[in-house]
């Protein structure tokens, strides 16, 4: 009985160092996702951008089918700000989740 206040500080240290571990898992393949879909999102972002100005370039050229074009090119512009704010928010995210490495000096 001498040894139960000891043993259960060291138990409990164990068993807070373990959940600090699997959070600690948890919060990389969380930034790992999150970076990783930015970078998609990004070159997504990209060819939207080169649709956008291929569709410009064929509208100049092509008066009689410029109202469809036009349309066309309203869609790719909808879509690339949908994907802009998609960006901004995995940039958010990840600036949430590198946020902690401030304190440890990353």
């Amino acid at each position: 009985m001498d040894n139960a206040v000891p043993l259960s500080a060291i138990v409990l240290g164990v068993l807070v160092l373990a959940g600090l571990a699997v959070l600690g898992l948890a919060g990389w393949r969380l930034w790992r996702v999150l970076k990783r879909a930015q970078s998609r999102l990004t070159e997504a972002g990209a060819a939207l951008a080169a649709e956008a100005d291929r569709l410009q370039a064929q509208a100049a050229a092509l008066p009689e089918r410029q109202a469809e074009l036009q349309a066309a090119i309203a869609s790719v512009q909808r879509r690339a700000a949908v994907l802009g704010v998609l960006a901004g928010s995995a940039s958010e995210a990840l600036a949430v989740l590198k946020a902690p490495l401030r304190y440890v000096g990353r």
